[in-house]
């Protein structure tokens, strides 16, 4: 993997960027480089007094805000990396340094509950194991249930299972059975989306009970490695892309 030059201080480079997130579908509108409202608008501007006109200004504004939220350059500035662990070749994105800075952590869970608390989403299912970090204080936020996808032989009640493939081999995602009901809405999360191997279990175990996936979000996206490309037509959500 190649490391690009970016603007991150530490003892070597960083190939974390900060990444204006990717919103696929028309509940999460894409951040394009609006223009704020003139102060002085023309009279036909003034005369539109339709709830779309205001729609589209009160989006204009919102998209204009977040676009230049200097909240995505403190997170990705307090991601380390790690070259060559825990093999060689690799580029290790370590978020433990981004815990142990309280705001970029609080910052980190802001975005993400500011996205999700006004979808109605009733479940948040954490992927093991760093899922675990965030997922718990987003489903607090936003009042949902946390449910934990973990690895085989970690849940002691009755499992339902989901076998995906690794470079070498296969694993399992497991889920309690009953954790979840049809028709609820979940958001799936974890820390980084490589390949997309785990997120993709996680979609089918929630699905095959008849729970609706309204997003994957993730801390973290490796592009070059094309997870975004294994979970189909479901929609991903990312703070911070990786350079190749």
């Amino acid at each position: 993997m190649r490391v690009v030059n970016c603007s991150i201080s530490w003892s070597f480079r960083s190939a974390v960027t900060a990444a204006l997130p990717s919103f696929p579908s028309s509940r999460f509108p894409p951040l394009l480089p609006f223009s704020l409202p003139s102060s002085n608008p023309p009279s036909t501007v003034l005369r539109r007094s339709t709830s779309s006109a205001r729609r589209v200004t009160r989006m204009a504004l919102k998209n204009a805000k977040e676009e230049q939220d200097p909240r995505l350059e403190r997170i990705s500035s307090a991601i380390r990396v790690i070259p060559d662990f825990p093999k060689p070749g690799i580029l290790f994105q370590d978020i433990t340094t981004l815990l142990l800075d309280p705001k970029a952590f609080k910052d980190t869970i802001d975005l993400f509950v500011e996205r999700y608390r006004d979808q109605n989403i009733n479940v948040v299912a954490g992927v093991e194991a760093r899922g675990f970090i965030f997922g718990p204080p987003i489903a607090l936020a936003i009042g949902a249930k946390f449910v934990p996808m973990r690895k085989p032989n970690k849940l002691p009640g009755e499992v339902i299972s989901e076998e995906y493939s690794l470079e070498y081999g296969k694993d399992k995602m497991e889920m309690h059975v009953g954790a979840v009901q049809p028709g609820e809405r979940a958001l799936v999360i974890d820390d980084l989306i490589a390949t997309g191997g785990t997120l993709d279990a996680a979609i089918k175990l929630l699905e095959r009970v008849g729970v609706h996936i309204v997003e994957c979000a993730c801390l973290i996206e490796l592009p070059e490695l094309k997870g975004r490309d294994r979970l189909g037509n479901k929609p991903l959500f990312v703070l911070v892309k990786v350079a190749a």
